[in-house]
């Protein structure tokens, strides 16, 4: 098997380009991210590509990227609620937490299910984990700050790093979609 064979995802049927111009694409656009995301304030730049995770895993369909955005955007929002809410409760801290997760996951649960078009459920719970474990880690950050720099973040994950390589990918390989 040659070495052009190798790199095929497709086990070796002529997908050479596909895999080199992907390779290319992710090499290129996340690490500019990367290196510019704390120039303009965004501290919490990896989380792009977490992001871009679910984009992908979604089948990178674009006419989600909408509901995928605002399912991370939920749940920026969500871990921002529950942040406070554990800040300030005065009941027992497990207690709290407990509560804090059961009451805001069920109502996320319920929200997406409600409305499919518009929140992607596993982008919603995904967004409220990345960022109660930023907002965990980094404790000097301002709340308000911190949750904008992961909702950015995210966003660019969605966009940049998944949406737009995708199309830049297919465009050059010719590829419908």
């Amino acid at each position: 098997m040659s070495k052009r064979e190798n790199l095929n995802r497709d086990g070796g049927k002529g997908k050479y380009k596909e895999v080199l111009t992907l390779a290319l694409l992710v090499g290129i656009l996340p690490p500019t991210w990367a290196v510019i995301s704390p120039y303009i304030g965004v501290h919490v730049g990896p989380i792009a590509l977490i992001a871009a995770g679910i984009y992908g895993a979604n089948g990178n369909k674009s006419e989600d990227s909408f509901k995928i955005a605002a399912g991370y955007i939920a749940g920026d929002i969500w871990s921002l609620i529950a942040t406070i809410v554990m800040q300030k409760s005065p009941i027992n801290a497990n207690i709290t937490l407990w509560s804090t997760l059961f009451i805001l996951g069920f109502i996320a649960v319920i929200i997406s299910a409600k409305f499919p078009s518009l929140v992607y459920l596993p982008s919603f719970l995904a967004g409220w984990a990345i960022a109660m474990l930023s907002m965990n880690l980094d404790s000097t950050t301002p709340l308000i700050r911190m949750t904008i720099e992961i909702g950015v973040s995210m966003i660019v994950g969605v966009y940049y790093v998944g949406a737009l390589i995708d199309k830049i990918h297919k465009m050059v390989n010719n590829r419908k979609r």
